[in-house]
């Protein structure tokens, strides 16, 4: 609202009663008060009812926050839940007399296919063969760098090679 100081608020109450005259001044200011009093009450109503819609809306949003929150707790609760029983179900078996970490399918079929590629590296029939990859080729025949030495480096022999297979198992 502007701010009427109190020689504006003289100027405009000497100017209305020159303009209207001093027998209707009386009747004019009180019509006036009225129109500005329901004005400022309009103006009150409207700037009440939004400020109550504005916090209408923040409790809405404020209520949804926390349903979403409620939400997030109860889905963090499931995770450490799940979480808890893949543990101890973890430990249970890791703990368990029967546990062997090497016990898997294809880590017997490896050691397999070791025992049988010494076996033919000692016979010397296999020399040749081709095992799949450079890596295992020289690996097998101990050649390191050197592609087309004929050196070989002494192999273990059968009874040993049992012997560290059952270590293993």
């Amino acid at each position: 609202m502007p701010s009427i100081h109190s020689t504006e608020l003289l100027l405009i109450l000497v100017v209305a009663l020159l303009v209207i005259g001093p027998e209707r001044l009386p009747a004019a200011i009180r019509t006036a008060s009225l129109w500005v009093g329901r004005f400022r009450r309009s103006f009150y109503k409207v700037k009440s009812e939004i400020e109550r819609e504005l916090n209408a809306d923040e409790v809405r949003r404020q209520l949804h926050n926390e349903s979403v929150l409620a939400d997030i707790r109860d889905a963090r609760s499931d995770v450490r839940k799940v979480a808890g029983e893949a543990r101890s179900s973890v430990n249970k078996i890791v703990n368990s007399k029967d546990f062997d970490p090497g016990a898997s399918p294809a880590t017997e079929e490896q050691q397999r296919n070791a025992a049988l590629e010494r076996e033919a590296a000692v016979s010397g029939a296999g020399a040749e063969t081709e095992i799949g990859t450079e890596s295992e080729a020289e690996t097998q025949s101990g050649a390191g760098a050197e592609a087309g030495s004929e050196e070989r480096e002494p192999q273990a022999s059968p009874a040993t090679t049992e012997t560290t297979a059952e270590a293993v198992k």
